[in-house]
């Protein structure tokens, strides 16, 4: 310091002047200093004496008139917070009354809308019913009691399913000449029953829609009643040549009952939607709607949700305790200023005393700030710490008090030559970077920094060192992870695909020339898909975490084991004779099998292998692998649970498969694919009515070959497509040109229903043959509605309006539930053989059948019993009043000209 500076600071401290005057000398005198002894730039004097200004301004402030700026405008804020009290208050209950509006808006809307939606399902279905060829040939243009109530075409399943109370067929003369009601066949006309004639009102309505489906409101006495009305036409049916041009009228109707309002409204979350016959609703009143709008009367009312009410119990308390907290608040700040408004004029000169150091360590961080830090430091000529930044012991764990004087040396791993390297490195101003430096943390971890160094003047004079520390452990640590999973699968831990080939490539280099043969060893486990799907991923994860450590406790360290992703393991052992491998593999059987046991569940999986050996079976890489996924392939497919060695005639059969393959695609283009048809026996009838068409292969060197040789061939190289569309061609057009009335079913493959163009596909081959689309029939196993159901009901919707039928193949031996028959368009099932060849070999089998057919039933199903061969069997099924059989009994599978020549004198006339 300076002579003028020690003479200046003493006259501070020891005149007996005023507070205000020692600030004034102090002020130009520290203005003085600076500008003289400091800082000879010019803008940082500027800078400086700006700050000096401010701190002077400040002080001009009494005690007594700084507590009355302060007062001032705290009143004021007062003042303004007890207004916005009362206009909060006001806005909640404005917005409370404002949601119970909105509300009751909603709902009324939310009702509009469901009464809408309710008429328009009941046109759609009435437009179904009404607008299809079937109604036209047995409801208009004659009334065919057994097609309508019998075969359930129109019968009691619309009271059932959908809640129809009436259904009215009117001929062109107006006279009700079908009537169901409630469920039960009626001859009670329409007029009748609703104590009215509607007639007028409904073909009023018709004119104007031109027949087509529409729906309005009735009183039916008293209570308000849907009606649905349409003229009953052919649709898009060809075979109907000569159309009518007087209408018969199809009508369903619904009664709107409390019961029905009520759980209508509920699935749009409105309470307690019912009816009231009053037409004049109380006055201001928003929970109701008139059913004048739609044709009735009374109106329709419900319980409003009153969400305002809710919103004020819940803000008005809250808005009350913040006010009082802010106004609490408010005052207890005003104390606290005024309080340090007294002391201020004694603190300000100690700020200016904080000045003058600031002022020393500015020139420190100047150079320092060139660098981006985590942690700062500075340390002398022998990189011995003189100062370290605060950031050092949040990153270290150490206090930085025990690091100064010691050096940079004993902070970092092998730092003892790290002076002599700076030194010959750098000169004053220079700077390095040192990356990747170890250090040992306070918690005894090894841990990552990159170091930036620069030689410097320190304020002394002496020279030293300044630097910056950024901790990189996390990035350090993160490129090894990325290393390791290159290598290793996340979840197992096991080592990966990659490193899987790295290995056996260099194992193959050694085992290439030694007696001793190297296994390759192909893990699948078996049943693990169904873990997945009925446990979730989650638990299939844990359960291939517990796969990997069973593989570790049986590979011990005499192999290699490695995960290949999803459930497919490799296992490598080197050195190993055939004995010994198998006893391996039956050790891993063995512990596979055992039940894991997570989360309190026990879950049961098995495991298949496949084993290649080198030198015998390959000595390269791609062969060796692709030959114990061949022996894999091989035990899967002869049950699983199990192990095989690979040989060469599974190569044989890959190319043998090929070869079918391309031996199929040859079938397909020269025709020698065959139809043949098998009979099916209508009990009621005691007639063969139709012919289930069943596809053969005549192979000029095989001979005949049945489709569950070939099908699954087709269904895996996409040829399908192909052999389904010629099937029900040929079945069409065998039908179309041998029979008046026969019907045809085909077997239709799951995977077509995930084919869009299906209903297309089948459209042309219609139209091309002229069959009848009632006479075709689709038989679908339940494991195509399983894997895609909702493709499934939409190309099973688009069919059904053409007027195909449809019927459950192998019913009872896939995984889809009875819920199924009542959600997808069946019109009948055909039981599996199975059922019927055990059926006399016990009581339950017996009961099993009897119970399937009457579930059937309750469904209103067609029932078909397959793999009819005995008389006892025909008898049985007779008794349990099954609808029709097929089988050996009934007849074998044959030729289009057998068939015609049998059957003939039996198909209806």
């Amino acid at each position: 310091m300076t002579q003028r500076q020690q003479i200046t600071l003493k006259f501070l401290r020891e005149e007996p002047i005023t507070k205000y005057q020692r600030w004034e000398c102090s002020y130009q005198t520290i203005r003085y200093i600076l500008a003289l002894d400091y800082y000879p730039n010019l803008t940082q004097i500027l800078k400086l004496t700006k700050v000096v200004d401010m701190l002077k301004s400040f002080t001009n402030f009494s005690s007594a008139s700084s507590r009355k700026l302060i007062r001032q405008p705290l009143i004021i804020m007062i003042l303004l917070m007890f207004f916005g009290f009362i206009i909060t208050l006001g806005m909640i209950f404005f917005i409370a009354s404002d949601l119970n509006s909105i509300s009751d808006t909603e709902d009324s809307v939310l009702i509009r809308k469901l009464i809408q939606n309710q008429q328009d399902d009941i046109s759609s279905h009435l437009t179904d019913n009404a607008v299809w060829g079937g109604s036209y040939k047995n409801l208009h243009e004659k009334v065919n009691l057994n097609w309508a109530w019998e075969q359930q075409n129109l019968g009691a399943s619309l009271y059932k399913d959908f809640g129809y109370n009436g259904i009215f067929v009117i001929n062109p003369a107006g006279k009700t000449v079908y009537s169901i009601i409630n469920g039960k066949l009626s001859t009670d006309s329409i007029q009748q029953w609703m104590e009215t004639d509607p007639t007028p009102a409904i073909l009023h309505q018709l004119r104007k829609s031109n027949g087509s489906a529409s729906t309005q409101f009735m009183m039916v006495k008293g209570k308000p009643v849907l009606v649905s009305a349409a003229w009953i036409t052919p649709g898009s049916d060809n075979t109907i040549k000569n159309v009518s041009e007087q209408h018969s009228i199809l009508l369903f109707v619904v009664n709107m009952t409390d019961a029905k309002l009520i759980k209508l409204g509920a699935d749009y979350t409105i309470n307690n939607l019912h009816y009231e016959e009053s037409e004049t609703p109380y006055d201001g009143a928003k929970n109701m709607i008139p059913l004048s709008e739609f044709g009735a009367r009374g109106i329709l009312t419900w319980q409003s949700e009153n969400p305002g009410k809710q919103l004020i119990v819940l803000l008005l308390p809250i808005t009350v305790v913040i006010y009082l907290g802010m106004l609490f608040a408010a005052i207890m700040q005003l104390k606290h200023i005024i309080k340090i408004v007294q002391n201020s004029d004694e603190n300000i000169f100690m700020l200016q005393q904080s000045q003058l150091a600031l002022l020393a360590s500015e020139k420190r961080f100047r150079d320092v700030a060139e660098t981006s830090t985590d942690w700062i430091w500075e340390a002398d000529n022998n990189l011995a710490f003189n100062w370290i930044s605060s950031r050092f012991s949040a990153i270290t764990g150490y206090s930085s008090d025990i690091w100064i004087h010691r050096t940079l040396q004993d902070f970092l791993f092998n730092g003892n030559t790290l002076l002599n390297s700076l030194e010959d490195k750098l000169k004053p101003g220079e700077y390095t970077h040192l990356s990747r430096c170890r250090y040992l943390s306070a918690q005894q971890y090894i841990r990552y920094c990159d170091l930036t160094i620069r030689r410097v003047e320190l304020a002394n004079g002496r020279q030293g060192f300044r630097g910056t520390v950024t901790d990189v452990t996390l990035e350090v640590e993160a490129e090894e992870k990325a290393k390791y999973l290159a290598l290793h699968d996340d979840l197992t831990g096991l080592p990966n695909r990659t490193q899987m080939k790295q290995f056996l490539t260099g194992e193959l280099e050694i085992h290439h020339t030694c007696d001793n043969p190297l296994a390759v060893i192909m893990v699948d486990l078996d049943k693990f898909k169904p873990v997945n799907d009925i446990y979730g991923h989650a638990m299939g994860d844990a359960v291939l975490h517990e796969v990997s450590l069973r593989f570790r406790d049986c590979v011990d360290d005499v192999g290699f084991t490695a995960r290949l992703g999803g459930d497919e393991f490799v296992i490598i052992v080197p050195a190993m004779g055939t004995e010994e491998i198998s006893n391996l593999c039956d050790k891993i059987i063995e512990k596979i099998n055992t039940p894991f046991h997570i989360n309190g569940t026990e879950i049961s999986i098995g495991v298949s292998m496949g084993i290649a050996t080198t030198p015998k079976d390959a000595d390269n890489i791609t062969d060796i692998l692709r030959y114990s996924d061949f022996a894999l392939y091989k035990a899967k497919n002869n049950g699983g649970n199990k192990y095989e060695f690979y040989h060469t005639e599974l190569t044989d059969k890959i190319v043998q498969r090929r070869e079918m393959e391309s031996e199929l695609r040859e079938a397909i283009r020269s025709g020698q694919l065959a139809v043949v048809y098998q009979p099916r026996l209508n009990m009621k009838l005691a007639k063969v009515t139709a012919v289930e068409a069943l596809v053969r292969w005549n192979h000029p060197v095989r001979g005949l070959v049945m489709p569950d040789q070939f099908i699954s061939l087709a269904e895996e190289t996409g040829l399908i497509k192909e052999i389904t569309d010629w099937v029900i061609e040929r079945a069409c057009f065998d039908m179309q040109s041998c029979f008046d009335q026969m019907k045809v079913s085909v077997n239709i493959s799951a995977l077509e229903f995930s084919d869009r163009g299906l209903t297309e596909r089948i459209t042309r081959i219609l139209e091309k043959t002229g069959f009848e689309s009632h006479r075709l029939e689709i038989e679908i196993t339940e494991n195509a509605l399983v894997k895609n159901p909702d493709d499934a009901l939409k190309t099973m919707r688009e069919l059904h309006k053409l007027g195909i039928n449809f019927h459950v193949d192998d019913f009872g031996t896939g995984y889809a539930s009875f819920g199924y028959l009542s959600n997808f368009p069946f019109n009948g099932l055909k039981l599996d053989k199975s059922f019927i060849l055990a059926m006399h070999e016990s009581d339950n089998a017996l009961k099993i059948v009897e119970n399937l057919i009457s579930l059937g039933k309750a469904y209103s199903l067609v029932i078909t019993a397959e793999g009819v061969e005995t008389l006892q069997q025909k008898e049985q099924l007779q008794k349990f009043n099954c609808d029709a059989l097929q089988g050996y009994l009934i007849g074998q599978p044959i030729q289009i000209t057998q068939l015609t020549e049998t059957y003939q004198e039996h198909v209806l006339a």
